[in-house]
C-alpha cells in the first residue's frame, strides 16, 4: 500500500523575507500513554497525560457527563498554565496570551506563504508503518439525497484520539532511530500551517528544537483540536453568549462531534475490516474500543534550495509525519486500494444562508461554493490532511440539525465525492505551495538556537509570529507532588450536578 514518489533532482524554493527578529466537551480518559518515548532531554516531553482520548461525544453534546481535568499545579504556578488547561479562549482573543519577556523571533504576513514553492514532483514519499484498521466505505451513502436523509448515529462508546506529536511513541522512536530525520509532526499541525493564510481566528503551535531535531506540537484542547464554523463568513457566529447553542464555542464543539460520528457512520459494517500490521498505538486493553481508522506514518524528503544562504536549507529535508486515513473505497486493486478521507460540514440554522434540505439536491455547486467562502480555513485543513495522508478521495458529508434549536440530533442529507488533487486545485491549494510552506517554516526554525518556540496567528491581523518561550512553558509537571498540591490548594467550583465548572469558558476552533 506504499505510495512512494520517484527520486528527482533538487528543486528551487522561494524563501520568505525575514521579519522582525469549557465547557461543553470532556475527556474519555486522561491516562498516560504507554511509556515508549525516547529520552528527549530538557524541554521535551516534560508534560504528562498530554496524549488523551478526545471524544467530543461527551459533555454538552453527549449523554455522558464527565468532569473536566483539573489543571496541574507546580513550578508553572503563576505562569498562566492553569487557564490554558482549564478552558479555551474565545475567538476574538489570542489563543495564548503572549508575555513581554518572550523574545519575538520572527514576524511575517500570511500572504507571503503563498509565494513559497517547492517542486512537488521532486518530493519523495515513503510509507514507514501502518497502524490500526482500514474499513471500507459504504457506497449506499453516495446515492442518498436530502429527501431520504439518514439520522446521524452517535458513537459515544468509541475512543477517538488526537495525540500530539511528542506523545506519539512511534514518532519519537522514529526520531531517535532515523538519524537523518530532522522533523516529526502530525498531519493536523502541518495542515494548520498549510492553510494558515485562510484563517481568521487565533491559533498556535508549540515547536521545540533540540540537537538539530524539530518537533511540532499542539497544546491539548487548543484551537487545533477543534473545527470552526463559518469562521470566514461575512457574519461569523457571535461568541458573546457562550451558552447559546449557536455561539462560536458551541458550534465548534458540535462540528467536531459531527465529524467523529460521520467518520464511523458511513463505513460498511458488512465487509471485513482490513487489520494493519500494527495495532492502534493509543488503544489500551480494557480502556474501551478505538474508532475505526488507520494511522499512516510517512517519511517525506523535501528538496532544498541550492541558492539559499542557509546550509540547512540547501540540503533535502527529511520529515516523518503521522497521517490519518479513514477508510478505503470498495473494489479496486487490493494491493493498491483507493484511500479515502471522511469529513462533514454542518448546517445549524437554515436561515443563515439557505436551507440545505431545499437546495442541496438541485444546487450542490452553489452550496459548496458558499461553504468554501464561509469555511475556507476548515476546508483548507481537510484538504492538506488528505494530501499529506495520500488519500485519493475526499468524501464530504452535509449534516443538518433535525431542529434548528436542537444541537444534539442531526441527519446526513448528502455525501459528495471529490478527487483530492482536483479539489485542492479548485480551492487554490497547489502541492508546490503545500511543501513550500512546510519547508519554509522548518528552515526558519532551524536558524534559531535550541529552544522552545510558540508560533501564533494574530486574531486581528493576517500575521503570524514566532516567540521564544521558556523550556517549561505549556508543560504539566510530573504527577505526584503536583496532584497532591492541587488537592490541598485548588479551589474547585462545582455546578448543581457536582461537575467541575471551569473558571474560564471553554471555546473553539475554535477555542
Amino acid at each position: 500500500m506504499a505510495k512512494g514518489k520517484g527520486k528527482g533532482k533538487k528543486g528551487g524554493m522561494q524563501i520568505l523575507a525575514p521579519g522582525k527578529d469549557e465547557e461543553g466537551f470532556n475527556l474519555v480518559d486522561n491516562r498516560q500513554l504507554p511509556n515508549k518515548t525516547f529520552s528527549r532531554g530538557k524541554g521535551f516531553g516534560k508534560g504528562k497525560n498530554k496524549g488523551v482520548a478526545a471524544n467530543y461525544q461527551e459533555g454538552i453534546l453527549g449523554q455522558n457527563k464527565k468532569q473536566l481535568p483539573l489543571p496541574v499545579k507546580g513550578k508553572g504556578k503563576g505562569k498562566g498554565k492553569g487557564p490554558q488547561r482549564r478552558g479555551i479562549p474565545s475567538f476574538k482573543e489570542w489563543s495564548v496570551q503572549t508575555k513581554t519577556e518572550w523574545p519575538l523571533k520572527r514576524e511575517f504576513q500570511l500572504w507571503e506563504l503563498g509565494k513559497v514553492q517547492v517542486d512537488a514532483k521532486q518530493v519523495e514519499v515513503k510509507d514507514l508503518m501502518w497502524c490500526g484498521e482500514l474499513p471500507v466505505y459504504n457506497k449506499d451513502y453516495d446515492r442518498m439525497t436530502a429527501k431520504n436523509e439518514k439520522t446521524m448515529n452517535r458513537f459515544e462508546d468509541l475512543n477517538f484520539f488526537n495525540v500530539t506529536t511528542s506523545d506519539d511513541p512511534i514518532l519519537t522512536d522514529f526520531c531517535q532511530s532515523e538519524p537523518d530525520v530532522s522533523v516529526i509532526a502530525t498531519d493536523h499541525v502541518l495542515a494548520c500551517l498549510v492553510a494558515a493564510a485562510r484563517s481568521i481566528y487565533s491559533w498556535d503551535l508549540v515547536i521545540t528544537k533540540l540537537s538539530g531535531k524539530v518537533i511540532i506540537d499542539k497544546r491539548d484542547f487548543s484551537q487545533v483540536d477543534f473545527l470552526s464554523v463559518n469562521e470566514t463568513a461575512m457574519e461569523p457566529p457571535s461568541n458573546d453568549d457562550k451558552d447559546n447553542v449557536n455561539s462560536a464555542v458551541k458550534l465548534s464543539q458540535e462540528a467536531s462531534c459531527i465529524n467523529q460520528n460521520f467518520s464511523q457512520m458511513v463505513l460498511d459494517r458488512k465487509t471485513p475490516v482490513e487489520t494493519m500490521d500494527n495495532p492502534n498505538p493509543f488503544e489500551e486493553e480494557g480502556e474501551g474500543r478505538a474508532a475505526s481508522g488507520a494511522y499512516r506514518y510517512r517519511k517525506f524528503t523535501i528538496p532544498g534550495n541550492a541558492k539559499s544562504s542557509s546550509d540547512f536549507a540547501k540540503e533535502p529535508l527529511q520529515m516523518i509525519v503521522r497521517t490519518e486515513v479513514n477508510c478505503k473505497m470498495p473494489g479496486g486493486d487490493p494491493e493498491n486500494p483507493q484511500l479515502c478521507s471522511l469529513k462533514s460540514l454542518n448546517e445549524y440554522d437554515p436561515k443563515v444562508n439557505y436551507s440545505w434540505r431545499k437546495h442541496l439536491d438541485a444546487q450542490r455547486g452553489m452550496v459548496l461554493a458558499t461553504e468554501l467562502k464561509n469555511n475556507a480555513f476548515k476546508l483548507g485543513r481537510w484538504t492538506a490532511q488528505a494530501i499529506l495522508g495520500g488519500c485519493d478521495v475526499m468524501k464530504v458529508g452535509y449534516a443538518s440539525r433535525n431542529d434548528p434549536k436542537d444541537p444534539w440530533t442531526h441527519s446526513v442529507l448528502s455525501v459528495q465525492t471529490h478527487i483530492t488533487s482536483n479539489f485542492a486545485e479548485q480551492i487554490g491549494m497547489h502541492k508546490n505551495n503545500v511543501y513550500g510552506i512546510i519547508r519554509n517554516i522548518v528552515d526558519i526554525i532551524m536558524e534559531f538556537p535550541d529552544g522552545k518556540y510558540l508560533l501564533i496567528k494574530d486574531p486581528m491581523k493576517s500575521v503570524m509570529r514566532i516567540f521564544e518561550v521558556p523550556w517549561d512553558e505549556f508543560c504539566e509537571e510530573d504527577d505526584g507532588e503536583g496532584e497532591e498540591e492541587e488537592e490541598e490548594d485548588e479551589d474547585v467550583d462545582l455546578d448543581a450536578d457536582g461537575n467541575i465548572r471551569p473558571t474560564q469558558p471553554v471555546g473553539p476552533m475554535g477555542q
